[in-house]
């Protein structure tokens, strides 16, 4: 089974990827224009959203671990400082999981990060963390 060549005119096999002719290519008209491919503003945004929840949540952290004397006036000294630490410790993980949502890097991190900031800022947090999950495909692991 033969065809004509687009390009010389002249008879080449069905199957020929060039024309043994005059040398036309025929694998990149197979192949198509390749897709392009299109970043939103959806992860930066979201990257930022929970990039303050996480600040706001080592300011929360900070506060509580500093004002263990007034807590301790309270009777819950150690309780306010343990909460200090592990609230300072979430807000570092969402201010992680932020920096690699706008780059654009490692979903995982950046998910978990804006779990973690939730505690900080909750809506804007959430409206941060929903912007990156629905934004996965744009991410370079």
């Amino acid at each position: 089974m033969t065809r004509n060549c687009v390009s010389c005119g002249r008879a080449i096999a069905w199957d020929a990827n060039v024309c043994p002719f005059c040398g036309h290519d025929y694998r990149m008209q197979m192949m198509g224009p390749m897709p392009v491919k299109r970043e939103s503003a959806m992860p930066v945004i979201g990257g930022v959203l929970i990039l303050i929840a996480g600040v706001i949540e080592l300011f929360y952290g900070g506060i509580l671990m500093a004002g263990g004397s007034f807590f301790v006036a309270l009777g819950v000294g150690a309780v306010a400082v343990a909460c200090g630490a592990i609230i300072l410790v979430l807000g570092v993980i969402a201010i992680l999981g932020g920096i690699f949502a706008l780059q654009r890097k490692h979903f995982g991190i950046a998910i978990l990060g804006g779990i973690f900031g939730l505690g900080g800022w909750f809506i804007p947090g959430l409206i941060g963390l929903i912007l990156v999950a629905v934004s996965r495909e744009e991410f370079h692991d």
